[in-house]
């Protein structure tokens, strides 16, 4: 039996790095989809991009597949909500898997809903996994949803907002924890003499990475002179990078804020472990894998309170801190003038995420959607 997870998207336009996908983007995915290979599956992750030609890489018992994004005059190929590829339905329409897990935002997209068609001719079943908060409600998505065998979601807040939607009425919605190896990312001891902070995603404006700067800006007037805010992951807006480094110069913090670049995901857990505190300070986020990942490593995480993602998964001052962007750099000034609290609340992060968020949990869930689709 075959099963895919598709990805209708280039990883350019979701902010990560193409080369890179196999070590890097959809994690969880990869590694449940590997424990299910040992099962029998045949299993391949898939994506758009914007090469002008099918290729694929083979590691281990996993598959990936890139199908060439179509090109569009006015730059839709860009969008990734908005991306199609011809290349795409070509194949699923000469080799359909026997289940096809399509991953996007709850704003779904046209192309998605032309795959299912494609996939209901061949008598297959396919699930919707669907990330954000919002959702775009009209007849071609409602038929999507409709003829989905289920629906995949990653947070319980976000599975009881949709049910109390008209879009998902009687729709079986289920929560696919995305989980972490946590024989990976493991916890050390912090050895640091002064607060340590680290950011870990896109560099893009809706971001708010400004937010972790003026916390920084926070701790070194107020005492911690030598406090650091490490900066990892691509430049998806030159403009916010600018501004950015413009802000860091403005509140001479040269010494204090460093850019640090892409890194590999089996790079990470270093720099998770190092940290005392992971910032991720975007009121958009649903759910960030990166925050699973520091928990895990013992590096508490410091989120904005706001529906889904850290407030789904923080419970503020015990496991992290849930704040608001007004009392963002004080709430983390806070939590470091605490050196007691630090440690139970670093601690707990850590059990949180071996109770709730280990691979195994992942696995489960994903062996249960394919069976029950099988059937």
């Amino acid at each position: 039996m075959k099963v895919s997870i598709l990805h209708p998207f280039t990883p350019k336009a979701a902010g990560a790095v193409e080369k890179s996908v196999p070590t890097y983007h959809s994690q969880p995915h990869l590694l449940a989809m590997q424990k299910l290979a040992k099962q029998g599956y045949s299993c391949t992750m898939e994506y758009f991009t914007s090469k002008l030609f099918k290729y694929s890489l083979k590691k281990g018992n996993i598959k990936w597949n890139f199908f060439p994004v179509s090109f569009t005059l006015n730059g839709d190929h860009k969008k990734w909500k908005k991306q199609v590829s011809k290349s795409c339905l070509k194949a699923y329409t000469k080799n359909t898997p026997d289940v096809t897990i399509i991953n996007m935002s709850g704003h779904s997209s046209p192309f998605s809903y032309e795959l299912s068609k494609i996939i209901l001719e061949k008598n297959k079943k396919y699930v919707a996994m669907l990330g954000g908060q919002h959702y775009t409600d009209n007849d071609m998505f409602r038929a999507y949803y409709k003829n989905a065998h289920h629906i995949l979601v990653h947070t319980y807040l976000q599975k009881k907002q949709m049910e109390n939607l008209e879009l998902f009425k009687n729709k079986d919605i289920r929560v696919f924890p995305l989980g972490v190896d946590c024989n990976k990312f493991i916890s050390l001891e912090k050895k640091n003499i002064t607060p340590q902070l680290l950011y870990v995603g896109r560099i893009v404006e809706w971001k708010r990475i400004h937010l972790a700067i003026e916390a920084t800006k926070k701790l070194v007037d107020s005492g911690f002179k030598d406090a650091v805010l490490n900066i990892i992951g691509p430049v998806s807006s030159e403009v916010y990078f600018s501004q950015l480094k413009k802000m860091i110069i403005e509140l001479s913090l040269e010494k204090n804020v460093f850019f640090l670049g892409h890194k590999e995901h089996e790079e990470l857990p270093y720099y998770f472990q190092k940290a005392d505190l992971f910032t991720l300070p975007s009121d958009k986020e649903t759910f960030g894998m990166v925050m699973i990942e520091a928990m895990a490593c013992g590096t508490p995480v410091a989120g904005i309170n706001c529906p889904g993602g850290p407030k789904d998964v923080i419970t503020n001052g015990v496991d992290g801190i849930l704040s608001t962007p007004q009392n963002y750099a004080s709430d983390i000034l806070s939590y470091f003038n605490n050196k007691e609290k630090q440690l139970i609340i670093s601690k707990n992060a850590r059990t949180k995420v071996l109770e709730e968020y280990s691979i195994e949990a992942t696995y489960q869930v994903l062996k249960s959607s394919v069976e029950d689709a099988l059937k």
